[in-house]
């Protein structure tokens, strides 16, 4: 499978913003895993609610409009998606539109603190949990980074209270994880052993480079911001069948300080992979 996207350009890793505006493009990605994707959204609401919903008060009529902008996006943009499973008998309005698209949906608030997690269903997490977030300001949230607050803190505090109706833009993470399920919170990843059947003859197949493609826009007529999470998977072996992809993922990790490999988790297979991009690459 081709990599979607690859948010590497070869140049030292460093925290960013790395914000692009989205202009005539939609701010919602449809592809072959549509009725998968949802299938396994509808699992895990029925398994696991507590950990992919949560709400603060006052949010249903934000949620109601988020429900009508992902409608409208989808008939403007995405008319040949296929139907979803139905989602009949569920009360909350950003419930109902997590289901008829691949993203997960969060709501920002602005409060005296900052922006807050006000509302989200995020049924796909890398390496976070919900009920942790749920009502707490930017800064909180983004404390595991590595430095993340101390560079990028105060700029991403003022683009939220800046951003101008109507702009879309869009932005990437990326990480290497020793699984491509789609849930995975924090306390799973904790919980994780290293997987020790990851050798050198198969690693590339065992090791997935994940990307999460984010988006945020403000809601009409509002200071409510809307931010999107859309996660594509490809194994390593797949993202090395381009070596300039390669090349450019062995400078990301070996220009990557510590702090930050270990907040990936990369540590637990950090020589298996830099030896196998280095021979790809030989």
């Amino acid at each position: 499978m081709t990599a979607r996207y690859f948010p590497l350009d070869g140049t030292d890793f460093r925290l960013t913003m790395g914000l692009q505006a989205l202009r005539n493009r939609s701010f919602l990605d449809i592809d072959s895993q549509y009725v998968q994707d949802i299938t396994e959204k509808h699992r895990l609401l029925n398994d696991h609610r507590d950990h992919v919903f949560a709400e603060t008060d006052g949010t249903d009529a934000a949620q109601q409009h988020i429900y009508h902008l992902i409608s409208g996006e989808l008939t403007k943009h995405h008319s040949e998606t296929p139907q979803p499973e139905k989602s009949d008998g569920e009360a909350s309005p950003l419930v109902r539109a997590a289901l008829i698209v691949q993203e997960d949906l969060v709501l920002m608030r602005e409060a005296p603190d900052g922006y807050i997690l006000a509302a989200a269903c995020v049924c796909f997490p890398t390496g976070w949990n919900l009920v942790e977030k749920i009502g707490r300001p930017m800064q909180t949230i983004h404390q595991p980074v590595p430095g993340l607050n101390d560079r990028l803190g105060s700029p991403i505090d003022r683009f939220f209270r800046n951003l101008r109706p109507g702009k879309k833009v869009e932005r990437f993470n990326w990480g290497l994880y020793d699984s491509n399920v789609l849930f995975q919170p924090g306390w799973w990843r904790h919980d994780r052993a290293v997987d020790t059947s990851i050798t050198s003859k198969n690693i590339g197949d065992k090791i997935f480079f994940r990307v999460e493609r984010q988006t945020l826009q403000r809601l009409e007529d509002s200071m409510d911001i809307l931010f999107t999470i859309r996660i594509f998977n490809n194994s390593l072996a797949e993202i090395c069948m381009d070596l300039s992809r390669a090349e450019r993922l062995l400078h990301g990790l070996q220009t990557m300080g510590p702090d930050m490999r270990g907040y990936k988790s990369l540590p637990r297979y950090q020589a298996l992979i830099m030896d196998y991009l280095e021979r790809t690459l030989a």
